[in-house]
């Protein structure tokens, strides 16, 4: 099996019809196999072969998309990471995962990749998108130009080799990398479409999350499984994306819930501005929506709501809510082929109404963290993988998110692990400890909030501190706020204690 087989099966059946919109162009399914057949020839020539990784460092774009299914066909793994990356993320994931090639976006590359070239030894090629580059990579418009063949067989892959690698921090030492399958992406694609998004090869849908993020697999390999097409949108913009449901008549809509909060206030501010008549289904994940918002979102666009639950080692959807069947505050049942339990620290099922554990067994589990067996093994009891998510299960069976087992907090639908912006604050030169919590707000949910004790007459303020986070990390993981301590509350070993912070937020 192959991926790919997602787009040969469409052009098949339906090759005229549109496959990826843009402000800029339309692709039918015809036109963008044979770019990405192209695409594919022109990696081969570069001698990428089964197995090696290509990273991905692009917007939303048909770029993307073509990069992402040219890896696919030749049965090589991508790699791909936010945009929003500064070097130290991108560096630390290309030595890890080995990659061979990186498909990158021009301009970020030239700010945040170039520049640490000799740090990225296993990296043979750089392809550029979006500018002629002098010297120092490839251009990704020449190389499909100077491919001759619009043919490409598809690797014949087993259904448990490896398509991607996703990146995942834990809140104890690196990111891991989840490593999916062709089978496991196939098989949560499939439910996404025949069930959870109801959606068929006349709709289209448009996404806010970036393609990097597992809900890559819902938000396009769903859509594309049924043969509908994908708008691509390079940065979520609340009025951006009310302007292209309008103009590209959208059907399907998904985002996590802050971008659905900025729409509704774009949409209030200026609602002769937009036609949505076409738009008949929201859809989102990645964060709790708050229920006053869900009413909100029904009655001002006029469309039906449904929440999904799952994560970067289920592939995705676990549950979601039935379309008009849903439940106040619950994420719904469990997927067409998926199991859940809800369990004690001694892995025995918990009655209805207690909490404990959320533990998943189905097809999209993945195979495990890439060259991290011990943390492979902790994640797994027999088949069932640990979530690390505090819920509830009801009478019914509905399930309801509780808390995070996990030390991790979600601003505005992207994951923060504290740790890992710890580890930056401890670079700075003028800081001695460092906690970071999450703090609630009401739009994206969750902000980072740094608690700092400063050296001994060492000077540092706010701004400072979080500007030195946003040079080093993505801006949404940097903390928001800061509060300077003269200590910080610790247990007889020294452990710095969160629990007793948390009394301050």
């Amino acid at each position: 099996m192959n991926l790919a087989q997602i787009i040969e099966k469409n052009v098949q059946r339906i090759p005229r019809n549109p496959a990826v919109i843009s402000d800029k162009e339309q692709l039918s399914w015809e036109e963008f196999n044979r770019r990405v057949n192209r695409f594919a020839n022109a990696l081969r020539k570069l001698g990428v072969g089964k197995g090696d990784r290509v990273a991905i460092y692009l917007p939303n774009s048909p770029e993307y998309l073509v990069t992402y299914f040219a890896v696919a066909k030749i049965g090589a793994i991508a790699v791909p990471f936010n945009i929003m990356f500064r070097s130290n993320e991108i560096i630390y994931i290309i030595n890890n995962s080995r990659a061979r090639v990186l498909v990158a976006a021009a301009a970020e590359a030239k700010a945040h990749v170039l520049g640490v070239r000799e740090q990225l030894p296993s990296i043979k090629k750089i392809i550029l998108v979006g500018e002629d580059p002098a010297g120092e990579a490839l251009s990704y418009e020449k190389l499909l130009a100077g491919v001759d063949s619009e043919e490409f067989t598809s690797a014949e892959c087993s259904p448990d080799d490896i398509v991607t690698i996703l990146y995942t921090s834990g809140t104890t030492g690196r990111p891991k990398g989840a490593m999916l399958t062709h089978h496991n992406f196939y098989a949560n694609a499939g439910l996404n479409a025949c069930y959870a998004l109801h959606i068929n090869d006349q709709d289209r849908l448009l996404t806010g999350a970036p393609f990097c993020h597992i809900f890559f697999v819902t938000t396009v390999l769903g859509p594309m499984y049924k043969g509908a097409a994908v708008v691509t949108m390079t940065r979520f913009f609340p009025e951006q994306a009310l302007g292209l449901i309008s103009r590209f008549r959208v059907t399907h809509f998904a985002g996590v819930p802050t971008m659905y909060i900025y729409m509704l206030q774009a949409y209030r501010a200026n609602p002769e501005k937009y036609d949505l008549r076409s738009w008949r289904y929201a859809q989102s994940a990645g964060a709790a929506m708050p229920a006053e918002y869900i009413l909100q979102i029904e009655e001002t666009f006029g469309v039906g709501f449904c929440e999904y639950y799952g994560s970067t080692e289920t592939s995705s959807t676990v549950t979601y809510g039935r379309l008009g069947h849903g439940k106040p505050g619950s994420v719904g049942l469990p997927a067409d082929t998926w199991e859940v339990k809800i369990v004690d620290k001694n892995n025995r099922e918990v009655k209805p109404g207690e909490v404990g554990e959320i533990i998943v067994r189905g097809p999209g589990v993945f195979k495990g963290y890439w060259e991290m067996p011990e943390a492979t093994a902790e994640a797994f009891t027999g088949d069932w993988f640990h979530t690390g998510d505090l819920g509830k299960a009801d009478e019914d069976g509905y399930i309801y998110i509780v808390d995070r087992k996990k030390d991790m907090l979600i601003c505005g639908g992207y994951n923060v692990y504290p740790r890992e912006v710890e580890e930056v604050l401890y670079t700075h030169p003028a800081v001695l400890e460092a906690a970071v919590l999450g703090v609630p707000d009401p739009i994206k949910g969750e902000i980072p909030k740094a608690f700092i004790v400063l050296k001994p007459d060492a000077v540092a303020d706010e701004t400072e501190i979080i500007t030195y986070c946003k040079e080093r990390l993505a801006a949404y993981k940097a903390p928001r706020a800061v509060e300077f301590r003269k200590e910080l509350p610790k247990s007889a070993t020294g452990k710095i204690l969160k629990r007793e912070l948390k009394d301050y937020i």
